[in-house]
């Protein structure tokens, strides 16, 4: 087990060179009060992975705010795609809802079709998804619309009153325990309805195979972002997303493979691909966050764009045409 380092070893630990990469950072006397005061408020083993995410040049010697740039791009990126992801998860709340209950023609009453067993997959997955519904209900008992079914309604609570009070991870979990037809209802509504979608002949099975993954890349991204994890300069190995193949024919000059899905470029293009299918207001706020990171990129020597896996023209990719 690592020993707790006062400042003078931190400062220390930092100027040794990184085995990762060689580099080296150095507080001086002119940044020791900035790096203290940093320091101080910033957890160091947190902190201390930016150093192996500095770039590779003849010169591996950097100042201690060339780490800090890197965290505070970080920084941005994770609270940015944190926002957009939130979008998501209320995007696909809401469109399953309105999909599920606009499709449902069971037994129930189309407000309880998430009790019936016969929209799952099996038995055994409606009884636990049931089950899960029910223990939800009873943690979230005092939030004021679960409270209200319970007081007034003898507890018959509609799945648009439920299924907010889901995480996403959960939600995502009740889309992949519905049978393959509602999940591709779903899919038809949200995705193929969509200009951008059905203007491309022959891929609507392509769409309903790999949209899931858009949605499971944008609750993965979420989770992380959510426990202030980094995403810069990172491979990620949970939630990849599959290219939509349109996209990869386009990015077949820049030597980009369908392997090559565990990059951050990989789930920004995941989340651009459902906000494609949000409101105009927000795909405009996406396009301004595309923007702002070229910004960031174009005016640094430590911050890079294949530390992401963004390719050669890479903000032609991520921003959404309007």
């Amino acid at each position: 087990m690592k020993s707790f380092m006062n400042f003078d070893s931190i400062v220390s630990e930092l100027k040794n060179p990184s085995e990762f990469n060689k580099a080296s950072v150095v507080v001086n006397e002119e940044n020791k009060k900035e790096a203290e005061a940093f320091l101080l408020n910033h957890n160091y083993y947190a902190f201390s992975i930016y150093k192996k995410t500095l770039p590779v040049r003849d010169n591996q010697i950097f100042d201690f705010r060339d780490c800090v740039e890197v965290y505070e791009f970080d920084s941005f990126l994770r609270n940015s795609l944190q926002k957009f992801t939130g979008y998501i998860e209320n995007l696909v709340k809401a469109s399953i809802i309105n999909s599920l209950c606009s499709n449902y023609s069971g037994e129930l009453q189309k407000a309880q079709c998430y009790l019936d067993p016969f929209i799952y997959k099996n038995e055994e997955i409606a009884e636990d998804t049931i089950r899960h519904f029910g223990r939800r209900a009873f943690i979230s008992n005092q939030a004021l619309t679960i409270k209200h079914h319970i007081d007034n309604r003898n507890g018959h609570i509609p799945l648009w009153v439920i299924l907010p009070e889901l995480t996403f991870g959960e939600t995502t979990h009740f889309i992949e325990s519905l049978k393959d037809e509602y999940r591709e209802m779903w899919i038809s509504d949200l995705f193929l309805k969509n200009s951008y979608y059905n203007g491309v002949k022959g891929l609507d099975q392509h769409i309903k195979n790999v949209a899931h993954s858009w949605i499971t890349a944008s609750w993965a991204l979420r989770n992380r972002c959510a426990h202030y994890s980094r995403v810069y300069g990172l491979n990620f190995n949970i939630g990849n997303p599959r290219f939509y193949t349109v996209t990869l024919r386009e990015l077949k000059d820049t030597n980009k493979k369908k392997s090559d899905n565990r990059d951050l470029f990989a789930f920004m293009l995941a989340i651009k691909n459902v906000l494609i299918c949000h409101d105009n207001s927000i795909q405009l706020e996406w396009n301004a966050f595309i923007d702002s990171i070229k910004e960031k990129l174009d005016n640094s020597e430590i911050v890079l764009p294949y530390k992401m896996g963004f390719p050669e023209g890479y903000i032609k990719y991520l921003k959404i045409d309007l």
